[in-house]
């Protein structure tokens, strides 16, 4: 099937390994080990996994450890999730400059929550707020759009005070949408005329660009859409909420309902928000179902997770700790789980010790005896 979807997809290099990643991962391609019981002699193989971001597979442990990590980073107030998203008019020119433009995408959004918080009619302080870009809608489609929590409330200028936010969301959601808008076009056009873009191969989607000017005065005349859910209940809530964005792929497995190797056609569960949210079966053909996945293969390098505020990288253990210190709370005792640690050093056949006996390397089935 690989060889098949490479023959029929022009993939650039870094969608092959993905590719290559996602098939071989906890296989014998991969290498590994060969535990025996103590006890009953039962072996057990155990094969590596791939370790690339985009294998549904390989996110579990990733997402755990992620989790416990933010949850340091947690202060108790509400927090809102908002999301921004980009007119599908832009998707082909997005598609063909996703490094520039889901960097002006994240940089947009940023900007667009830290000045209007700022302020004083709106908050008057600087949040903390995670962004996690996503590029896929459910049924498999290219649709770039950021998922951002926000704190609702912030570090004052003077940082002397931490100030709350209202229970609902403290920023009007039309002139957040509207200032988003125009930072992100004011950066398109500012690419458009260093002429760093690459325009998309397709006829018909260049039409659509053309002429740049009119493009952009039609982007700016349309409504972009940008929404803010209910708050949280808990810090501990928002961060495992969010723990299921920044480590999710296009599609989980446990959407698809059938695979029919002999008419290879995939079969997968999606929910049609044009249809009052109803789910439905999608079926398609696998190679179809293939290129739809790798389309959301991110560039090489790319970071599609990102803090800001109160919660960037730079001070954000000092801006936490005085946060805390203003809102008169210690820092949330987080018990450190071993995630590695599962009972697989178990048995299952007479609950006996499994011990490694013998290795596979990768890319070679031939067994490696352990040295002693």
């Amino acid at each position: 099937m690989k060889d098949q979807i490479l023959s029929k997809i022009p993939l650039p290099f870094h969608k092959q390994k993905t590719l290559e990643s996602i098939c071989s991962c906890r296989t014998p391609e991969m290498g590994g080990f060969i535990e025996q019981c103590s006890d009953c002699g039962e072996t057990v193989p155990h094969f590596h996994s791939c370790g690339n971001r985009h294998c549904p597979v390989c996110q579990g442990a990733q997402q755990a450890k992620w989790i416990e990590k933010q949850l340091n980073n947690t202060l108790p107030v509400q927090y809102f999730h908002v999301v921004f998203t980009l007119p599908s008019e832009l998707n082909p020119l997005v598609f063909s400059n996703q490094k520039i433009l889901y960097g002006i995408l994240f940089k947009a959004a940023s900007e667009t929550i830290l000045e209007m918080c700022a302020n004083k009619k709106n908050l008057g302080a600087q949040p903390g707020f995670t962004s996690v870009l996503h590029t896929w809608g459910q049924n498999l489609q290219f649709h770039p759009h950021l998922h951002c929590i926000v704190m609702g409330g912030g570090l004052s200028s003077d940082k002397l005070h931490f100030v709350q936010s209202s229970k609902k969301f403290f920023l009007p959601v039309k002139a957040v949408s509207k200032k988003f808008k125009g930072k992100f076009l004011h950066y398109l056009k500012q690419e458009f005329q260093s002429e760093s873009l690459h325009l998309p191969k397709s006829e018909a989607d260049l039409a659509i660009l053309q002429p740049r000017l009119n493009f952009l005065d039609k982007l700016h005349s349309s409504d972009w859409v940008v929404y803010a859910k209910k708050p949280f209940d808990s810090a501990n809530h928002v961060i495992r909420y969010l723990g299921r964005y920044t480590h999710r792929v296009a599609i989980s497995d446990s959407r698809i309902v059938d695979f029919d190797p002999v008419a290879s056609k995939v079969s997968f569960e999606w929910k049609d928000y044009k249809d009052n949210n109803k789910k439905k079966v999608m079926t398609l053909d696998a190679i179809e179902f293939v290129r739809r996945y790798l389309l959301h293969v991110l560039p090489p390098g790319f970071m599609k997770i990102r803090h800001y505020g109160i919660l960037g990288n730079r001070n954000r253990k000092d801006k936490l700790s005085l946060c805390r210190k203003l809102l008169r709370v210690v820092a949330p005792i987080i018990q450190p789980s071993n995630i590695e640690e599962t009972a697989k050093n178990i048995c299952k056949v007479c609950s006996g010790l499994l011990y490694v006996v013998m290795h596979t390397h990768r890319h070679n089935p031939i067994l490696y005896p352990l040295r002693n």
